[in-house]
């Protein structure tokens, strides 16, 4: 359904606004970027949309709705004090303070939350004095906590028959709206994600407006379950993690470094096509930079950070950028070297808490495929367009002819106070770059505060950022509001095998940093002049782009990223000598190649194969020796014999063009 936009008049009730022949489809409005309950009243004339349950937004309301309904039942079945609850493109999960539970209970709490959701109980919001709330809670530390940290003078509750939750909404209008729901898992986790929080239990589940949605994400769901990259990754011995030694930490196996180190190869090949130049930065920095940076105030709950004995204090890095922009400091540049390009495969270290850490998609250390291009403004377009061929190139080289969608992220002049803008002084002339939510706004070199705010740059590198999407032909969704405060910026969604979109590259334009950096290169009147800074990554971090190859390919991936390309196994210990030559001619033509002289059968020894995911299976007999040749199996079981030097060219020329698919 397409989107509803109204004139609506201050003083209506969004409900009433509603087609009757879509009661039970809208759950939501939303005017100003602002999302309404139907029970609130339109605060202002304007234009607003009605907000479908089967919209993005709709199904986050929906769940959300879902998630109180859960607290509802667990609560009335249990001695149960609720806590929090998140949603999102999934589903939702709800954190309580109770007894441990297992699956085992699901049916029982589903039958409760089935009864209130049959009952059509309405979803009532109040605006309540902070007193009362606390009041209304008083016997929960978990809401009282919130409440004093969350809410004004005035806060809403709703309320769900008897039962009541400090909110801010929105909700769907009654519990009648949830038509289908399944609750998913039960995990242990802790209040606020603090390592020596208080326990507490969280119950995973979803919601959708109809049956068939449900099944077809639970079909999909047991099918990534199947493909889970942790599972994956035990299988072919990819990769561990030591929670005693190195919590958080992954550690790659020789099959799993082979991954990792192809896709750092042909990311390598891409940038030096495209004149990034590859650098490498330390891993720990003094804390100065990151106070410099910025990075200190943002993360420094997510950092690493030590003191050595003589006082020094260090933290390891969270980020990419600084140590490229002490690399480019080290020079003074003309106009005419613009722009300066630097790549490295960085890793970097966030203190991700223990309840929030989850295989490669969530680790604690994780290396970046990183850029930062200093740039005039005026090669703003062609980098960004240059860009999105690199990404174009990569992710249908390695996923194929994917399915891409693009988010453009702009400011909202609405709201100026969010963002780093260039004022001009109208006093003596000064122009110069300040967060405009700053609390002394004056001019820096007379101190007047007769100013002009100028977003021209801030315009013309968002067009920029448009025009390069549209010079190639790419559909686009643009989000006033979501820009950082430092520059607009592009993130790329990539679709996989199981219809799941994954948000891999981003292109960032930042004003910031060349600021707080005080960089600059001499322009062509030789005067000193800002860049801007792009920063970019294509795979994101290696190690959810993994994670998310294991899944997408089942473990089978092309061959030039296979761990093991070929696997020689003889019929029999009479044809090991004539085995061992044709591994051994592999490996010379470097063909990943490993060889099973054991003494089991052909059948046992394919099985046994089988979770390792080996390209090809080579077996080799009598009429092989014989014929100077070999048997090939590729994954779909199909057996073609082949002689040796012929097969050798093909699986080069396959691992070399970086095929996708199999030559046979």
């Amino acid at each position: 359904m397409a989107d509803i936009i109204l004139k609506v008049t201050k003083g209506q009730k969004f409900s009433d606004l509603v087609p009757e022949k879509l009661n039970q489809r809208i759950v939501a409005a939303r005017m100003n970027k602002r999302l309404f309950d139907l029970s609130d009243s339109v605060p202002e004339d304007g234009d607003a949309e009605l907000i479908d349950v089967y919209s993005d937004d709709g199904l986050i309301i929906l769940r959300h709705s879902a998630a109180h309904v859960l607290a509802n039942a667990v609560v009335e079945l249990y001695n149960a004090l609720p806590n929090t609850s998140n949603e999102n493109q999934e589903g939702f999960y709800y954190d309580f303070d109770m007894q441990p539970i297992s699956t085992d209970d699901f049916p029982k709490i589903e039958d409760k939350m089935k009864d209130i959701i049959d009952k059509n109980i309405k979803i009532e919001k109040y605006t309540m004095k902070k007193d009362d709330i606390l009041n209304l809670f008083k016997n929960n530390p978990y809401k009282i906590d919130k409440i004093n940290k969350n809410a004004d003078d005035d806060a809403t509750v709703y309320r769900e028959g008897d039962y009541y939750e400090f909110c801010r909404g929105p909700h769907v209008p009654s519990t009648g709206f949830i038509k289908a729901f399944k609750l998913l898992s039960i995990a242990s986790t802790t209040y606020n994600g603090e390592i020596n929080g208080k326990r507490m239990i969280r119950i995973y589940g979803t919601a959708f407006p109809d049956k068939k949605m449900l099944n077809d994400f639970l079909k999909n769901r047991e099918e990534a379950m199947k493909r889970d990259h942790r599972r994956i990754g035990q299988e072919m011995d990819l990769f561990i993690f030591d929670t005693e030694r190195a919590p958080g930490m992954p550690f790659y196996t020789p099959n799993g470094a082979v991954i990792r180190n192809e896709l750092i190869k042909y990311m390598g090949e891409i940038n030096a096509r495209n004149n990034w130049q590859e650098v490498w930065t330390a891993h720990v920095f003094r804390d100065l930079i990151w106070k410099q940076s910025g990075h200190y105030d943002k993360y420094k709950n997510d950092m690493f950070l030590f003191q050595l004995e003589n006082g020094e204090h260090y933290g390891l890095k969270p980020m990419n950028c600084p140590g490229h922009i002490t690399i480019f400091q080290r020079g003074i540049y003309s106009y005419r070297d613009m722009p300066v390009k630097y790549c490295e495969p960085g890793t970097v270290y966030r203190y991700e808490k223990s309840g929030e850490m989850g295989g490669l998609t969530r680790p604690r250390g994780f290396t970046i495929d990183d850029g930062h291009g200093f740039l005039r403004q005026d090669q703003i377009l062609e980098e960004v367009s240059s860009l999105l061929g690199m990404i174009h190139e990569v992710f249908n080289t390695i996923l194929g002819n994917v399915e891409f969608s693009f988010d453009l992220s702009v400011m909202d002049k609405n709201s100026p106070e969010n963002y780093l803008i260039e004022y001009k002084c109208r006093n003596c002339g000064n122009v110069f770059m300040l967060r405009a939510g700053s609390s002394k706004i004056e001019c820096p070199k007379c101190s007047s505060k007769d100013l002009e705010m100028d977003f021209s740059m801030w315009d013309a590198a968002t067009e920029n950022l448009r025009k390069a999407l549209e010079s190639r032909n790419l559909n686009y969704k643009e989000y006033p509001g979501e820009a950082a405060f430092y520059g607009p910026k592009i993130d790329v969604h990539v679709k996989d095998a199981l219809n799941r979109f994954w948000q891999l590259s981003t292109i960032q334009l930042d004003f910031f940093m060349p600021i707080n950096f005080d960089l600059y290169y001499i322009n062509s009147d030789g005067k000193k002049e800002r860049p801007v800074i792009i920063h970019r990554a294509i795979y994101g971090s290696y190690e959810r782009f993994i994670a998310i190859l294991l899944e997408h390919y089942n473990g089978k991936l092309p061959t030039w990223l296979s761990p093991i390309q070929c696997y020689v196994i003889p019929v029999s210990e009479n044809y090991n000598e004539y085995a061992e030559s044709i591994n051994s001619l592999f490996v010379k033509n470097n063909i990943r190649s490993k060889i099973d002289l054991s003494p089991e059968t052909i059948s046992k020894k394919i099985k046994m194969i089988r979770k390792m995911r080996p390209s090809y299976i080579i077996v080799v007999g009598e009429k092989e020796e014989h014929n100077k040749s070999v048997s090939i199996r590729n994954r779909k079981d199909k057996t073609i014999e082949m002689p040796v030097n012929e097969f050798i060219e093909k699986i080069k020329d396959e691992i070399s063009s970086r095929e996708i698919n199999q030559m046979f």
